[in-house]
């Protein structure tokens, strides 16, 4: 539920693997605990198969005999909850990547793949949902955050990775008080600054440069220092190599 000038919007989500009919009782259910004293902008309901326009004709009069105090409601069926997680690919990799096997095609290029991207547990934050890439601060404020990266080359010659790249998006500040991989070893820890949560880009330089050798891994770390306090937002970095190449890795939603 969110709230909103004009009353709240309220999205529910129900699964089913065979017809909606199955649902009609669980969606009149969520109905009812609807709370009549308390206006409703808009409900939205997500079913995980395609709609029908049988289905929609039911909800349109079960909402209009149940619920008279809500001003409009959407149905989200599978086909257009695909089309906005197609839309909005940070939100379908933060939710999505470290449990869709699928996604893995989005990171690599002809010459690189991504094969880790995970939270080092020894830094000062915490991941609530290991489904999720949503990593919290936990230890102080302004610790930092270590990223535990994994690449491979694809290729028949070494690519050499020079820069990393980190792009700050969609930042929301909150109000608060003032202040067989496993064996693989990192061999580096490149920093680079979150700025504070200031949206925007920012590229750094690897020193030393990152060689990865055709058919091999490398294991390198990413400390992202100055994260700052009482901001949410999106962070994506991007490994640069070769002549204008890129490697990018998942969108991360961070809560410092």
């Amino acid at each position: 539920m969110f709230a909103r000038t004009g009353g709240d919007v309220v999205w529910q989500c129900k699964f089913t693997q065979r017809s909606l009919s199955e649902l009609k009782p669980r969606v009149v259910e969520s109905l009812k605990a609807l709370n009549p004293s308390r206006p409703i902008a808009k409900w939205i309901l997500c079913v995980s198969v395609e709609g029908s326009g049988s289905f929609l004709d039911w909800l349109r009069e079960t909402v209009s005999a149940e619920c008279p105090f809500i001003a409009d409601w959407e149905l989200w069926d599978k086909q257009q909850l695909l089309a906005k997680l197609e839309a909005a690919p940070d939100v379908l990799q933060m939710f999505f990547y470290p449990v869709w096997k699928a996604l893995e095609a989005s990171f690599h290029t002809e010459e690189l793949e991504l094969v880790q991207y995970t939270m080092h547990p020894d830094c000062g934050w915490k991941r609530p949902d290991p489904a999720v890439l949503h990593f919290v601060q936990a230890v102080g404020t302004n610790s930092d955050l270590v990223i535990d990266i994994i690449v491979r080359s694809r290729g028949t010659i070494q690519s050499l990775i020079r820069f990393i790249r980190l792009e700050t998006y969609d930042v929301k500040y909150r109000m608060r008080g003032l202040p067989g991989t496993g064996l693989l070893y990192s061999q580096h820890t490149y920093t680079i600054s979150l700025r504070g949560g200031k949206p925007g880009s920012a590229t750094e330089p690897l020193d030393p440069p990152l060689l990865v050798d055709p058919g091999t891994h490398q294991r390198f770390k990413v400390r992202l220092t100055n994260p700052g306090y009482a901001w949410t937002g999106y962070i994506q970095m991007a490994l640069l190599y070769g002549e204008g190449h890129e490697l990018w890795l998942p969108s991360t939603f961070l809560t410092p």
